[in-house]
C-alpha cells in the first residue's frame, strides 16, 4: 500500500483507514487528505504534492488536473489547485516553528472566491471543511496585505524576467545581459522593473507585493536566457507564466523572449510561438528597443485616438450607447443588443457595450436588476434528501447487554420508532452549489470580463460591487440555510437520542425480569414448593434461562435424578425377575416364603408404577 506523503514537509504521514484529517509528526501540521482510493492515486497526488512544494505550480496543476480526471469529488484535488493558482507556499515561522503560507501568484479575486476553493468545500466532510476555512482566511489576509502594499506601487513599462544566481550562488551570464538591457531601456525613457535594482532597496521584506504590481502594469515582458534550464527555472517560469495569463485577459501586452548561447527551439513551448530575439546578434539593442517602444508608444497612440476620435464617431457612439440604454429600459433586449453590437463594430472596447449586451442577454435594465435577476434565479433552493435512524453502533451495543444475559432481541418488545428511518430535508447542498455555479459564472462570463477589462473608473468599480453584492447575498443565504439544516438535524438527532435511551431502558427492562423470574423459580426450587411440576418440566424450565447464571448446573442435578431413578426402576425389574423365579422353585409347603415374595412382588409392582409414571412426565 502506497503511503500518504506530508504536503508541507514531505514526510511519511500515519493514516488510517476512512481519515480526512491528520497531523504530520515530523512537522506538527494538521493536514487534510484526499481519498485512499487506490495505490495509484495516492501516488499522483504525492507527485503533484512535490511539484507544489517546490512551487513548480504549473506542473503541479497538470499533475493534480489529470487526477481530478477520475476523481472530480474528492475536495482535497480541488483545494490543491486553489493553492497553486495562488502560488501557496508553506515556509516556517521563524517565532512559531509552524508552517504558515506565504503567496507567490497574487490575484486580485479573493481565494475566498476562488470557483475551486469553493468546490472543495462543496466536497469535504465537516473536519476538512474546519481545516479549509481556517487556511484560507489566512491566505485572504496575507492577499489583502499585498494589495495594500501593491496599490501604493509605481506602474512599470517594461518587466525583465531572467534568473539572477546559478547553482553556486553566482551571478549568472543571464542577470548581466539583462541588466544591460534595463540600462538601454531606462535611457529611453521607460520605467523598467528588473528585481537586481528594483528590489534593492527592499531587502528583509517579501517581494510578491512589488512583482504582482509590476507583472499588471507591465505592457511588455522580456524573458532573458542562456540555458533552457534557466528559463524552465521555477521562479523565472512563476513569473513568465504568470505573464503569459495576464497576457489573455490583456491583448495589448507582449511577451519577447530573448536568448543567447542556445537554440530558440529549445525555448519552452508556451514561450516559442513568440518572436524572439538572439541577443549575439549584432544591433539586438536596437532592435529590441524598437519593438518595446512599438508596443508601448503604439498604444499611447491608439488610447489617444480612441480618446479623441472623430467628433462625428464619438456622437454616433453615444449615441448608440443612448438608444440602447433606452432600449433596455422599455424591455426590448433584442434591440439593445444590437444597438449595443454596433457600438462595438465602431470600438471595440467599449466597457459600457459590453456591460449594455450582458444586461440585455439577462434581461436587466441595469446593474441593480441585473442583481435582481441573478437572486431571482437563485432564490428557490432545491431541497436534498437525508435519512437517519439509530446507528449500527447503537444496536450492536444493546445486543451485547441481551447477549450477555441470553436473552434474544426479537423477544423483547421495542417500539416501532427503533428501527424507523427518519427522513428529512436540507437546503445548504443546494445552496452551497448556487454560490460556486454563480461566482463562477461572474468569473468566467465573457461580456462581464471584457466590460471590467475595458473599463475605466467608476465602471469596473461598479460592476465589482454588483459582483460582490450578488456574492454576499449567496453567502448569507448559505449560512442561514448551514443554520437551519444544523437545526433540523439536531431536532433529528434528539428525536434519535430519545428513542436509543428508550431501546436502553426496555432491554434493562428485560434483563430485569429475567433475572426476577430466574430468581424466583430457584427460590421455589430449593423450597421444593414447585408443586406437581415433574423433574422434566423442572429440566426444561432451567434449560430455558439457556447460559444466564447457574441455569445450567440446576438442570444438569435434575438429569442427573432422573438418571438415578432409571437406574433404580432398572433394579426393581431385575428384581421382579428374580423374586418370579423363585417362585417356580418354592414347593406346595413353603408357604410363608410365598407370602414375603408376594408382599415384596406388591411393592416393586407400586414403586415401579410410581417410576414409570415420573419417568412419562419427564419425558
Amino acid at each position: 500500500m502506497a503511503l500518504f506523503k506530508c504536503k508541507m514537509c514531505g514526510g511519511s504521514l500515519e493514516v488510517s483507514e476512512n481519515m480526512s484529517v491528520c497531523e504530520c509528526e515530523y512537522c506538527g501540521t494538521k493536514q487534510t487528505l484526499p481519498k485512499a482510493d487506490n495505490e495509484q492515486k495516492i501516488n499522483a497526488m504525492n507527485r503533484a504534492n512535490h511539484f507544489r512544494r517546490q512551487c513548480d505550480f504549473d506542473r503541479a496543476i497538470d499533475a493534480y488536473e489529470k487526477v481530478l480526471q477520475n476523481a472530480n469529488d474528492d475536495a482535497e484535488i480541488y483545494w490543491s489547485l486553489a493553492l497553486c493558482k495562488y502560488g501557496i507556499e508553506y515556509v516556517d515561522d521563524a517565532l512559531t516553528g509552524r508552517k504558515i503560507p506565504t503567496c507567490h501568484r497574487m490575484q486580485y479575486t479573493s481565494i475566498l472566491d476562488d470557483a475551486d476553493y469553493l468546490s472543495a468545500l462543496d466536497k469535504a466532510d465537516e473536519a476538512q471543511k474546519a481545516v479549509y476555512k481556517e487556511e484560507a482566511e489566512a491566505i485572504a489576509n496575507i492577499q489583502k496585505g499585498i494589495l495594500d502594499i501593491s496599490n501604493k506601487e509605481d506602474t512599470f513599462d517594461v518587466f525583465i524576467c531572467y534568473k539572477e544566481t546559478d547553482e553556486e550562488g553566482e551571478r549568472t551570464n543571464d542577470s548581466v545581459l539583462a541588466q544591460d538591457i534595463y540600462y538601454g531601456l531606462t535611457e529611453k525613457g521607460y520605467k523598467v522593473f528588473f528585481s537586481r535594482i528594483t528590489l534593492e532597496g527592499k531587502l528583509g521584506t517579501a517581494y510578491e507585493p512589488y512583482i504582482f504590481a509590476a507583472l499588471n502594469s507591465a505592457k511588455v515582458m522580456i524573458v532573458v536566457g542562456t540555458k533552457p534550464e534557466y528559463v524552465n527555472a521555477v521562479w523565472v517560469k512563476n513569473e513568465w507564466s504568470r505573464f503569459l495569463m495576464l497576457m489573455q485577459k490583456d491583448r495589448s501586452k507582449l511577451i519577447i523572449p530573448a536568448y543567447r548561447d542556445m537554440d530558440p527551439y529549445d525555448l519552452p513551448d508556451a514561450l516559442s510561438v513568440y518572436q524572439s530575439q538572439d541577443m549575439s546578434k549584432l544591433g539586438f539593442m536596437q532592435d529590441l528597443i524598437r519593438g518595446v517602444s512599438k508596443v508601448l508608444e503604439g498604444g499611447k497612440e491608439e488610447k489617444t485616438s480612441g480618446e479623441s476620435g472623430s467628433p462625428e464617431m464619438n456622437s454616433n457612439i453615444a449615441a448608440l450607447l443612448k438608444r440602447g440604454n433606452l432600449a433596455l429600459e422599455d424591455a426590448e433586449w433584442d434591440r439593445a443588443y444590437e444597438f449595443f453590437d454596433q457600438v462595438l463594430n465602431s470600438d471595440a472596447e467599449c466597457s459600457e457595450a459590453y456591460l449594455g449586451q450582458a444586461l440585455a442577454k439577462n434581461h436587466a435594465v441595469n446593474l441593480e436588476d441585473y442583481v435582481d435577476f441573478l437572486l431571482a434565479e437563485t432564490y428557490a433552493a432545491k431541497p436534498a434528501r437525508h435519512v437517519k435512524k439509530i446507528t449500527p453502533k447503537q444496536i450492536a451495543y444493546v445486543n451485547a447487554m441481551l447477549e450477555e444475559n441470553d436473552i434474544l432481541m426479537s423477544t423483547v418488545t421495542y417500539s416501532g420508532d427503533v428501527f424507523c428511518e427518519f427522513e428529512y430535508f436540507t437546503t445548504s447542498e443546494s445552496r452551497q452549489k448556487q454560490l460556486v455555479e454563480t461566482v463562477d459564472y461572474l468569473e468566467n462570463d465573457k461580456l462581464i470580463k471584457k466590460a471590467i477589462r475595458f473599463s475605466k473608473g467608476n465602471p469596473a468599480d461598479s460592476i465589482t460591487k454588483f459582483k460582490e453584492e450578488v456574492v454576499s447575498t449567496l453567502r448569507e443565504r448559505l449560512v442561514e440555510a448551514k443554520e437551519e439544516d444544523a437545526k433540523i438535524e439536531a431536532e433529528i438527532d434528539r428525536k434519535l437520542d430519545e428513542i436509543n435511551e428508550e431501546m436502553i431502558r426496555v432491554t434493562e427492562e428485560a434483563i430485569k425480569a429475567k433475572e426476577k423470574r430466574y430468581l424466583d423459580f430457584v427460590k421455589k426450587y430449593n423450597e421444593k414448593s414447585l408443586g406437581k411440576l415433574s423433574d422434566g418440566q423442572i429440566k426444561r424450565t432451567f434449560e430455558g434461562f439457556g447460559h444466564y447464571k447457574d441455569a445450567e448446573a440446576y438442570a444438569k442435578k435434575i438429569v442427573e435424578r432422573i438418571d438415578e431413578k432409571e437406574v433404580k426402576l432398572k433394579a426393581l425389574q431385575d428384581e421382579k425377575r428374580e423374586i418370579i423365579n423363585r417362585f417356580a422353585e418354592l414347593g406346595v409347603f413353603d408357604g410363608g416364603k410365598r407370602k414375603k415374595l408376594k408382599s415384596r412382588l406388591s411393592d416393586i409392582d407400586n414403586e415401579m408404577e410410581r417410576l414409570q409414571r415420573e419417568s412419562e412426565q419427564n419425558g
